[in-house]
């Protein structure tokens, strides 16, 4: 079981990275001046809203903590971790509302959107990385069945809005713009 959950947090992390990397490449393009497609970069930031930080980072919090509970030594990194979950929801919620604004080039709000928007996404993939490396395993090996049990209890299998057998029109556009990336 604990391998079925883990498994999935990182087939998240894989999926997430897509998203971010879509987003880096509408950041790029603000970058050099042009003007990226705001709807296309409004909808990868309400996904990353919606899934990763409302479903996929609550059942790492509770993870991390049932984590603590095994091994007490692990008390900063599970703060670190968490900390970070709610670091990046209030990023997600400040570059969706400037994306929404879709700030004119030159002007000093596309600059801090573009700066905001490369520290969310190296925010997040500094984080996903960190708990892959070192918080996964340490869960992996710690917990037991019966937190495992606890967890699946908990967090039933919500299909993810993109990435799932059953996208959502919402995220149409931004599911066909992914699958047709290299």
């Amino acid at each position: 079981m604990a391998s079925h959950a883990i498994d999935a947090l990182k087939t998240d992390h894989a999926n997430m990275r897509r998203v971010l990397r879509l987003i880096d490449g509408l950041l790029d393009e603000v970058e050099t001046g042009r003007t990226p497609n705001f709807v296309l970069l409004a909808n990868a930031l309400y996904y990353m809203r919606k899934f990763p930080s409302e479903v996929h980072h609550p059942k790492e919090d509770l993870i991390f903590r049932l984590l603590y509970a095994r091994e007490p030594s692990l008390l900063d990194e599970v703060i670190y971790a968490r900390d970070e979950h709610n670091e990046i929801a209030e990023m997600e919620e400040w570059l969706a509302e400037q994306v929404l604004d879709s700030p004119p080039p030159g002007s000093a709000e596309r600059r801090g959107m573009l700066e905001s928007g490369r520290r969310y996404v190296a925010t997040q993939l500094r984080h996903s990385e960190r708990e892959e490396r070192l918080l996964f395993p340490r869960a992996q090996a710690a917990l037991s069945e019966q937190d495992w049990a606890d967890v699946a209890d908990r967090f039933k299998q919500i299909d993810d809005p993109v990435f799932g057998l059953h996208g959502q029109d919402r995220y149409e556009t931004l599911y066909k713009h992914l699958m047709h990336q290299h």
